[in-house]
C-alpha cells in the first residue's frame, strides 16, 4: 500500500467529512450519486481543493461527463455560476465562456 504524506491525510479526512455532509444525490441529474467532484479542478485550482463551495455529489456518469466534456460542462448554468461565486476568472477559463 502507498503512504500519504500527514498534509495528503489531512486534506482526505477533510474532504471525508464534506462528502458526509453531502446529499448523495447526483446535482446534474438527480440520480443517485457517491462521487465527490470538484467543480474548478484540484489540479488547476489547487487554492480550492477543500472549499466546500467547489465541492459536489455527481453520479459516475455525469462525473466522466462533467471531467471530460467542456460543452457538456458549459449547460450547467448553476454549477458554472457556482463557479463565478468561488473565482469568476477562473470560471471562465475552465468554462471557456
Amino acid at each position: 500500500m502507498k503512504q500519504i504524506s500527514k498534509k495528503q491525510a489531512r486534506i482526505n479526512a477533510e474532504l471525508s467529512k464534506i462528502k458526509s455532509s453531502l446529499t448523495k444525490r447526483c446535482v446534474i441529474c438527480g440520480r443517485e450519486g457517491n462521487d465527490l467532484s470538484h467543480i474548478l479542478p484540484r489540479s488547476l485550482y489547487p487554492e480550492y481543493q477543500t472549499d466546500p463551495r467547489n465541492l459536489q455529489i455527481l453520479c459516475r456518469d455525469c462525473h466522466v461527463r462533467f471531467d471530460n466534456d467542456r460543452e457538456f460542462r458549459k449547460k450547467q448554468k448553476r454549477i458554472v455560476e457556482q463557479a463565478k461565486q468561488i473565482d469568476e476568472c477562473a470560471a471562465n477559463r475552465y468554462f471557456g465562456l
